[in-house]
């Protein structure tokens, strides 16, 4: 089973159509970083998209580390949004979003050098 990583603009748009029981019927995990949830989901509409299947995931401190570094290399992505990717990428997932600027940054040759590797 396919597992989609979604930003919070994802959501919303569907939310808008009155998509989202339908998406959370598909043949797929839809997941979401923790960061985003709590700063951007959590309480009654975040609990409702749980209950339909959603899933909060912790980032690594690794993934944590590559999400910052997203965010020096991509002024002006968010927080939400440099979490999301870090999790899609290191785990091989895919991510949805519908955020332009991520998008772009996605498509970028800049990122394929971006992988962060910890000192030990």
């Amino acid at each position: 089973m396919p597992v989609l990583v979604s930003d919070t603009s994802v959501l919303i748009d569907l939310e808008r159509c009155e998509l989202i029981a339908e998406v959370f019927a598909l043949a797929a995990e839809f997941v979401v970083p923790d960061v985003l949830f709590n700063r951007e989901l959590r309480g009654q509409e975040g609990e409702a998209y749980v209950e339909l299947g959603l899933r909060v995931e912790i980032l690594t401190e690794d993934e944590v580390a590559s999400a910052q570094q997203y965010q020096r290399l991509q002024r002006g992505l968010s927080v939400p949004d440099a979490f999301s990717l870090a999790l899609a990428r290191t785990r091989g997932w895919t991510l949805l979003t519908g955020d332009g600027p991520l998008r772009t940054f996605c498509a970028s040759p800049r990122i394929h050098g971006a992988v962060y590797q910890r000192q030990r």
